[in-house]
């Protein structure tokens, strides 16, 4: 069917993706896409066990290249959510279609090195850049935590990021 929502959260999968996001968007699975993700055995489990009902794959970027055109030729709707942008800028420059031009961003918490933008946003130098990357490949990036919330665009985001340097 198609890939209805393509998200970057650095929770993955929690209560908003399974009782919020879900209720507005058609899934029947979640792929969950990072490297970091794909080889913690125990988040796997956890994440796993959050989805509930859904199905769940986990899988590293290299991975993902093959899985992602898989999903958007079956009959499924997917959700596409990973824990970093720069995952998403090097599945397409592996030259994969994401099956929607629009990512949505969710909670991206402060961590060293990251510049906070606003609330639950905070995004490093490599986050930028995959940024840029994303938009100049035609992807529209929104930041939005919950379906209800007003949605900031990269350009506002950006403006935000540049006047901190």
């Amino acid at each position: 069917m198609s890939i209805s929502l393509i998200r970057v959260d650095d929770r993955i999968i929690h209560g908003q993706t399974t009782t919020r996001w879900s209720k507005l968007r058609p899934v029947q699975s979640i792929m969950a896409i990072g490297d970091d993700v794909a080889k913690d055995e125990l988040r796997k489990r956890v994440l796993k066990a959050a989805a509930g009902n859904l199905k769940v794959g986990i899988y590293s970027v290299d991975q993902a290249i093959d899985k992602v055109q898989r999903a958007i030729d079956s009959d499924k709707d997917f959700f596409i959510i990973s824990n970093s942008p720069q995952y998403l800028a090097r599945l397409v420059e592996k030259g994969v279609n994401l099956g929607k031009k629009e990512i949505n961003i969710g909670p991206m918490n402060s961590r060293p090195g990251a510049k906070v933008l606003g609330r639950t946003v905070a995004i490093d130098e490599k986050d930028y850049e995959a940024f840029e990357y994303l938009e100049s490949k035609g992807y529209v990036i929104q930041f939005q935590l919950l379906p209800d919330d007003d949605i900031k665009g990269w350009s506002t985001m950006k403006a935000k990021y540049n006047e901190t340097k």
